[in-house]
């Protein structure tokens, strides 16, 4: 059975997004998250609104039932520290989705990638959203394709996505970087950040006296370098 905990050392949007979804689960006092939990967690962190803008899909979360700035709120005098676990449903979603994104060329699985895969699912709150739409798998698929994730201003500010309550602009601007936040602003892993660090691929300093981490912005600028397609 594979758990889930409310650990936030990642924050990226898919991270909240699971968050979301567990808080849903628990909400219901169930000890699966389902894929109904899983996708309305991905609606709440797109939202604007409480509307879900995809391609021609403009879906409102209201009519869900689901109101998404409470939902990615932090409730810090009512922790509920039930354990749950995904649903095995929840997990073919999951594996689904890394396959869609290694197709699409990603290191990582995406807000995107995830709501693709719910494209092939035929029933809970997908199919019923598909049957309210009218609306096919290919059709989903396809405004996907061509679908801007919300920018990082758009986001709750209690989501804290590496740069806490800065702005995108004000994150674009700084100079020194935590792990966490350099691996934002590269989108990788914070553990691919920290391996380089420690194989001395990455410079990085020291606080005075502290333990914490800084890297300088054109540290990480340098890790970038050409791509050259290969020679067919």
């Amino acid at each position: 059975m594979i758990l889930v905990s409310n650990n936030r050392t990642m924050e990226d949007p898919v991270s909240i997004a699971i968050r979301a979804a567990i808080k849903r689960a628990k909400r219901r006092k169930s000890p699966k998250v389902t894929r109904d939990d899983l996708l309305v967690g991905l609606f709440q962190v797109i939202a604007r609104f409480d509307i879900v803008q995809i391609g021609p899909l403009t879906i409102d979360l209201e009519e869900l039932g689901e109101a998404p700035g409470e939902a990615l709120k932090d409730d810090p005098g009512k922790t509920n520290k039930q354990k749950v676990a995904y649903s095995s449903d929840t997990v073919a979603v999951f594996e689904r989705a890394a396959h869609i994104a290694r197709k699409d060329n990603s290191s990582k699985v995406k807000l995107v990638h995830l709501l693709v895969a719910f494209a092939y699912e035929d029933s809970g709150l997908m199919a019923k959203l598909k049957e309210k739409y009218g609306i096919s798998g290919m059709e989903w698929r396809s405004a996907l394709s061509k679908w801007q994730p919300v920018s990082l201003e758009k986001l709750e500010p209690s989501s804290k996505i590496g740069t806490g309550n800065k702005s995108a602009i004000e994150f674009k601007e700084k100079q020194f970087f935590s792990p966490d936040e350099a691996a934002e602003f590269l989108d990788i892993h914070t553990q691919t950040i920290r391996g380089y660090i420690r194989t001395g691929k990455l410079p990085a300093l020291r606080l005075a006296g502290e333990r914490a981490l800084r890297i300088q912005r054109e540290d990480l600028l340098a890790l970038l370098e050409p791509y050259e397609p290969e020679e067919k």
